[in-house]
């Protein structure tokens, strides 16, 4: 081997010695404490979700111009100190196979941890009796959409949204002004000195930036907007998240729906509710239990399933829970929560590892102790 080969395997095994040293554990706990407390305090104000972004799934937070670093970056440099520490400095002799094997699956722990955070998918399902679905919607991204026969003619995120901005596109024969947006709106009646130049519903009610929920699905996020380009009046309109009737703006002929909705995601099957059952406390209008008898058509494929309380139902990676119910409405809903998540095999794996390395290691223990 050269110099350069030697001096290049001296250098990096320096940096692994330095990547394994306590001292970086040291430092990192009290950051992670510090982000800890700050991160819990900030869900009175954000909410549970924007709190949980903010501060533990992003890898920097901005304190004014301060930067800090976030809930991954910590746990990223945890994680290569342990990983290095394991590498470097464990006893690679068999009275410590054992103590190797726990730690190693203590390390594939964190390893499922992070793939987990960055990959799994919880969205919902809301399905009516009688009837079959196979969209899921997610409890968080809200978008402004604009549907032409049923089909997406514009999607943007509600991030990109902001007042004073122009929305067009190439096969929109209109432009929008939004006037105002807000993640979390309340909403007020409008003045009668105001309701000028307003459609209705937006000339009776108004939409005013309220606080954060503490649950981000309760947050209500809509929009007033100007449709320009017309060959009537430039008009203003209301519409939000889950609005029943949003706005329905007509042009040579066509039809355009202006709504917020939530981002959708297809399943590779299909869902149909065949009968949902609610069952009270006795003397209470409580439910004590509630369940779904669904079936499942995957590519023609059919068989019925029962989703209830502490009973989900696994298929092809998804798991659905019973969440919910509406029964306001002249058919009964129900509300399925849907994960996905590519790695719910690491907790089982690696605590099965982290067990038989308990054990190996006292079987150890247990033959030096009688060979003594």
């Amino acid at each position: 081997m050269t110099s350069a080969t030697f001096s290049l395997t001296d250098t990096v095994r320096r940096a692994a010695v330095r990547l394994a040293r306590p001292d970086i554990l040291f430092w990192t706990l009290p950051l992670m404490m510090v982000l800890l407390v700050v991160g819990t305090v900030a869900q009175k104000d954000q909410g549970l979700f924007l709190a949980h972004e903010t501060y533990f799934a992003s890898f920097i937070v901005w304190f004014g111009l301060l930067p800090f670093p976030g809930g991954y970056t910590l746990m990223m440099v945890f994680f290569v100190n342990l990983l290095a520490k394991f590498l470097m400095f464990s006893e690679w002799q068999w009275r410590k196979a054992g103590v190797i094997i726990t730690h190693f699956g203590a390390i594939l722990l964190m390893i499922g941890g992070g793939f987990t955070a960055l990959t799994q998918n919880e969205t919902y399902l809301v399905v009516a009796e009688g009837e079959t679905t196979n969209l899921t919607e997610d409890y968080h991204q809200r978008q402004l959409q604009i549907v032409k026969d049923d089909k997406p003619v514009l999607i943007l995120d509600h991030q990109q949204l902001k007042d004073g901005m122009i929305v067009s596109a190439p096969d929109l024969p209109f432009t929008l002004t939004i006037n105002k947006y807000c993640y979390s709106c309340d909403i007020t009646r409008r003045a009668e000195d105001q309701q000028q130049g307003w459609t209705s519903p937006g000339r009776f009610m108004q939409l005013n930036a309220g606080k954060l929920k503490t649950n981000d699905e309760e947050n209500l996020t809509g929009i007033e907007f100007t449709v320009n380009g017309l060959k009537q009046k430039d008009s203003r309109y209301v519409t939000f998240d889950k609005f029943p009737k949003p706005p329905i703006i007509e042009a040579g002929g066509t039809s355009y729906k202006i709504m917020i909705g939530r981002e959708a995601y297809p399943l590779p099957f299909a869902v149909t509710l065949n009968k949902f059952t609610r069952t009270l406390h006795p003397g209470t209008t409580m439910a004590s239990a509630f369940q779904s008898d669904i079936s499942i058509d995957d590519a023609g494929t059919k068989w019925p399933a029962s989703i209830s309380m502490n009973e989900p139902l696994r298929h092809k990676g998804y798991t659905l829970y019973q969440s919910s119910f509406d029964l306001s409405g002249e058919k009964p809903f129900t509300v399925l929560h849907v994960v996905r998540n590519r790695g719910r095999i690491f907790p089982y794996a690696a605590s099965l590892i982290m067990a038989l390395g308990l054990l190996l290691h006292l079987g150890i223990r247990i033959r030096q102790g009688a060979a003594v």
